[in-house]
């Protein structure tokens, strides 16, 4: 019963969600469409299957999320990049406050030597670079070491320079801003 299985998901979404709201969401034009899918399935209302739905009554089939960006306070954890730059993104997230209170779009937990600011073990909270973006730290996304630039940017001039050897460095692939470094100091 796919239809159940979604308004699951929403119930679980919004415990407080309507009939009415469920129908718009599912793109039925009257309400009693849902009542029709809780008789099929022998629930006595949306409140019998509500208080299934939250209590675990009924069980979900697996479901994979995707978050495009942080919702409800959660980042995605980037576990690598691929050929081109892009996060491979796993199914941990990192949560809490600090996670709602940043701008930043994934983290990914740098393994490598020290380049400018960042040292072996920092958490990078990172958001997709803008070609407007006033951001001085960058980080380039590679399959086997991604680098840490510094980036400088002169009116519509913009150059990127290795923080070690000052040289500028030609960047192709995906870019991203650090938005913000946090580091264990234990």
């Amino acid at each position: 019963m796919e239809v159940l299985n979604r308004m699951a998901y929403l119930i679980l979404e919004d415990p407080f969600i309507t009939a009415a709201e469920l129908s718009q969401k599912l793109g039925y034009s009257e309400e009693k469409t849902i009542y029709y899918w809780l008789s099929k399935a022998h629930y006595q209302g949306l409140q019998a299957f509500k208080r299934a739905v939250v209590g675990g009554r009924f069980r979900l089939p697996a479901h994979a999320a995707r978050e495009n960006h942080s919702h409800y306070g959660r980042l995605p954890l980037v576990g690598g990049f691929s050929q081109d730059g892009k996060p491979i993104v796993t199914k941990e997230t990192l949560s809490g406050s600090l996670a709602a209170n940043v701008l930043g779009r994934l983290a990914w937990r740098y393994h490598g030597p020290v380049q400018g600011p960042v040292q072996s073990g920092d958490l990078l909270l990172l958001s997709p670079l803008q070609d407007n973006d006033p951001a001085k730290w960058i980080l380039v996304g590679s399959p086997k070491l991604p680098t840490v630039l510094l980036r400088v940017a002169s009116g519509s001039d913009i150059c990127y320079i290795h923080p070690d050897t000052y040289e500028s460095v030609n960047v192709e692939s995906e870019k991203y801003r650090i938005v913000q470094i946090l580091r264990n100091l234990f």
